[in-house]
């Protein structure tokens, strides 16, 4: 027999529903979260966060007996290895948490067909090596996470699916630490909605894909210790509303294109420690939003230009340990005060 407790009646999740937590140790859900809908009685949500007992995260539970199923939540179900096929018949669930999955290394193809599915996570399943074609059924997604958190790495996926970027709905990709991804789908361009890419410390890519170009709403595209990279696309500049472009320690870029003028929402450039980047191109001189630039250990860095420190903006420009500069230029010289 089922027995419950109730939790809160006040309607304070997103769900605007009642939790309840299932409290019997035959039943496959023992120790899990539920939560229903405050008019039909509904159950649509379950999360295992409460579930202190290991043997249930071995196994993922059916679902058949709760079809209106909105919102999973398996975080840390970390000896599950499949996700069980009843997933694909909950036409309603809008998201999908699978988190610290240790052991999870694929999904189903069915997972296509969650056509309503807004949330895809699954940040820390450190195995997990490919997502599945079919994951271009999944109209509605706009927000997937893959890879790792600090102390935690992906080095099991290498590719995603081409049919990626018929994900047009995307607005978040996160790929941090995914350190054996080599090259981004051709397709990525198709994500018209993609407003922040993160691909920290993914160490074996060497190029974004061109077609990134026409991901024009891009706000955020964070490259943090992507060490292999070689350089951006020559068309960048058609980002025009990146305002957010972080490519610290990309140590193998030697240059940044001259289309880079062209991003007119540029606020903030991080390039500290870039150590083979040479020279800044005299079109970064156009960028009237930029506040920040930061340019420190830049080792290799002959010259900058001239009239970089007159942009109206700019209130943080640091360059430390710059050893290859042979001078700073006079439109800099409030910067060096401030020192």
């Amino acid at each position: 027999m089922l027995s419950i407790d109730t939790i809160d009646s006040t309607g304070s999740s997103e769900d605007d529903g009642i939790w309840i937590v299932v409290e019997d140790r035959d039943l496959e859900l023992d120790g899990m979260t539920l939560v229903t809908d405050g008019e039909s009685g509904d159950i649509v949500g379950l999360s295992s966060r409460s579930c202190r007992n290991e043997q249930k995260r071995k196994l993922m539970p059916s679902f058949e007996e709760y079809p209106n199923l909105k919102v999973i939540d398996l975080h840390n179900y970390r000896y599950m290895r499949s996700v069980h096929e009843s997933i694909a018949n909950l036409p309603d669930l809008r998201k999908l948490i699978l988190s610290r999955c240790d052991l999870l290394q694929k999904l189903p193809a069915s997972i296509g067909r969650l056509d309503r599915l807004v949330e895809l996570d699954l940040f820390d399943s450190f195995q997990l090596s490919e997502l599945p074609e079919e994951i271009s059924g999944c109209r509605s997604l706009k927000r997937l996470r893959l890879g790792g958190s600090p102390g935690v790495a992906n080095k099991s996926l290498q590719r995603l699916p081409e049919s990626l970027g018929n994900l047009v709905s995307l607005e978040e990709l996160q790929l941090d630490k995914c350190k054996r991804l080599k090259a981004l789908p051709s397709s990525l361009g198709g994500l018209n909605n993609l407003v922040r890419l993160s691909l920290r410390e993914c160490k074996e890519l060497k190029f974004l894909p061109p077609s990134i170009v026409r991901c024009t709403k891009l706000v955020e595209l964070n490259l943090l210790k992507c060490i292999s990279l070689k350089s951006l696309p020559a068309d960048i500049g058609a980002l025009r509303f990146l305002e957010d472009l972080n490519m610290m320690k990309c140590k193998s870029v030697k240059e940044i294109p001259h289309s880079i003028g062209s991003c007119d929402y540029l606020s903030f450039l991080d390039l500290r420690n870039c150590k083979s980047l040479s020279q800044l191109p005299d079109e970064l001189e156009s960028l009237s939003r930029l506040r920040t630039l930061n340019l420190t250990g830049c080792t290799g860095l002959l010259e900058v230009p001239e009239l970089i420190g007159d942009l109206p903006r700019l209130e943080v420009f640091e360059f430390d340990c710059c050893t290859s500069l042979k001078s700073i230029p006079a439109s800099c010289s409030k910067f060096l005060e401030d020192k």
